[in-house]
């Protein structure tokens, strides 16, 4: 009996140590396995936050260079539109510089004789040679004249495309519709002033080939061009005042928008 008690116990001894094993295995495995688990979640929430940090530096680094690239090319467009603004401002100023210094007085005829003959005290009259000679040179003069008012209103009239598309207000309209209208018109009383002084050369030439004496020519001639010239000096003072308005006018318009770029 004793012996079969003892193997009793021993077995319950032995059962218990088993259970005891076991439970401690399976809770030693179940630890682990959170241990696991949470080492795999960590993880995946690294890799996430990792992802995260990698996408906002890239978005930030391109909204960097797109602000960069904005920013440079707002600059680079404010330069633009000053050099726009002073180019047609000069070129506008040297139009009108051009348009005041034209002296038609110049191709005048006073000058169509020689010394005077110290003989007859009389002086002598120009040759036909002599006549045409002139007549050549102060033709060639006041076709330049047109031909540089013709160049000088086109480098404006492109200046003045450019700064519009830069800056194209009602304001700025305004005054450079009013501003043109003047000098539209002072450049056609110019050229109307200057083909007439052409006219009256060139019927004087088809007079001394038809054999009339250049002293009658010269006193005809000096008379229509007296009345050519004192009409085109009324019309080129008006013209000046109004011209002289609109550009001041046009200054202030301009030099307020440098102002503010």
């Amino acid at each position: 009996m004793d012996f079969q008690f003892w193997i009793i116990i021993g077995l319950q001894i032995i059962g218990t140590l088993l259970v005891c094993i076991i439970l401690s295995a399976k809770s030693f495995s179940t630890e682990k396995g959170k241990n696991l688990a949470t080492k795999q979640d960590i993880g995946e929430i690294t890799e996430i936050v990792e992802g995260i940090k990698t996408d906002l530096a890239r978005k930030t680094e391109e909204l960097k260079s797109d602000l960069l690239y904005k920013s440079e090319h707002l600059i680079h467009l404010r330069a633009a539109e000053r050099a726009a603004i002073i180019s047609y401002y000069k070129a506008t100023w040297v139009l009108i510089l051009n348009f005041t210094r034209i002296d038609l007085t110049k191709h005048e005829i006073d000058d169509f004789r020689d010394k005077p003959d110290e003989i007859n005290n009389e002086p002598d009259e120009m040759s036909n040679s002599q006549y045409i000679r002139y007549v050549s040179e102060a033709e060639l003069a006041l076709n330049k004249i047109k031909e540089e008012l013709s160049n000088l209103k086109y480098l404006k009239d492109i200046s003045e495309a450019e700064l519009m598309f830069f800056y194209d207000t009602p304001e700025l309209t305004a005054i450079t519709g009013e501003l043109n209208l003047s000098l539209s018109a002072f450049e056609r009383t110019l050229i109307s002033s200057i083909n007439q002084l052409l006219q009256v050369f060139s019927e004087n030439n088809v007079r001394i080939s038809n054999g009339e004496k250049v002293r009658d020519i010269v006193i005809e001639a000096k008379r229509n061009r007296s009345g050519i010239l004192v009409n085109w000096y009324q019309n080129r003072y008006n013209s000046f005042s109004l011209i002289r308005t609109f550009n001041e006018n046009l200054k202030k318009v301009l030099r307020n928008r440098l102002e503010s770029l």
